[in-house]
């Protein structure tokens, strides 16, 4: 009966290291994340760390661990905003040493605009405050509200929930209660930037196109402009339009609309998470002739 028992477990084992193989993993670490308990089974931010492993923005170490409470340096957060922002081509960065194992991403992170403002220094821990400027550089091609220049942008990064409230004091040393920007950055708090930065990826990209298809709706003949708001699950989709004697309409997911173009004069499309004030995709129409539309996110 042992002996059958034994058998039995060294198959569940070589079965586990061999889909491991299959999959990529490295069967030692495939085999010690099955024999080790994980640091952030009952960590605060245990949904983000699974959600950014599960997406491959971070990664544990091959003892199955993910280190939570680590500090990062430049290199880590930039190649985990890089990869949250799903980019893939780049330009020349000076500064940076040479054969660098994060060369390919600092380049993506240039491009994108990510490293604005940014001194180089790949091997630094960062404190909040720079951890707080990459966060804000990365959300400002997105969304317009982070493309203003602050003289701080810890209080951003709180405020965003990019980065959880921490007491401390600001990079001028004025003593705050939430914006700490001279402490380190863990990898915990990492994680809830990159899940919410690749989230807000995702949800542009789908807003996009429920914005394209309500372009593609609307329509004008015998002088009546015409067009469908989609509908998408979890969704508050709305046209609201403006006419020359000042009224106006808003019209919901689903809704047919038929109005005397002439009268039109604005409409704006916007589309937004259920429950969220943010924007996903904002558009603007100057008029119900002129289809020309202004992208306002």
């Amino acid at each position: 009966m042992k002996r059958h028992i034994k058998k039995v477990i060294n198959g569940v084992i070589a079965a586990s290291i061999a889909l491991g193989v299959a999959q990529g993993v490295s069967p030692q670490a495939t085999y010690a994340a099955q024999i080790v308990a994980k640091d952030y089974t009952n960590h605060a931010y245990k949904t983000h760390i699974e959600y950014v492993v599960k997406n491959r923005l971070m990664w544990t170490y091959p003892d199955g661990n993910f280190r939570p409470d680590q500090a990062i340096t430049q290199a880590d957060l930039v190649v985990g905003l890089a990869n949250a922002k799903g980019l893939t081509t780049g330009i020349p960065v000076s500064g940076l040493p040479a054969n660098h194992w994060a060369k390919v991403y600092y380049e993506r992170a240039k491009k994108d605009g990510i490293l604005d403002s940014v001194v180089i220094n790949p091997s630094k821990v960062l404190n909040r405050e720079e951890a707080a400027l990459l966060m804000n550089n990365s959300w400002k091609s997105m969304f317009k509200s982070y493309q203003k220049k602050r003289p701080v942008y810890s209080d951003v990064a709180v405020n965003s929930g990019f980065l959880p409230k921490k007491a401390g004091k600001f990079a001028n040393g004025v003593s705050t209660t939430a914006y700490d920007g001279l402490g380190s950055v863990t990898r915990g708090e990492e994680a809830i930037a990159l899940s919410l930065l690749h989230k807000d990826v995702l949800d542009t990209k789908n807003a996009e196109i429920i914005a394209q298809q309500l372009h593609n709706s609307l329509k004008i003949s015998g002088g009546y402009l015409k067009g469908k708001v989609p509908t998408a699950s979890g969704k508050d989709i709305r046209m609201f339009i403006v006419f020359k004697n000042d009224n106006a309409a808003s019209f919901y997911s689903g809704d047919d609309f038929m109005v005397n173009a002439s009268q039109v004069k604005f409409m704006q499309f916007t589309v937004k998470n259920s429950g969220q004030s943010k924007a996903l995709a904002s558009y603007e129409y100057s008029s119900g002739t002129d289809l020309t539309r202004k992208n306002t996110r």
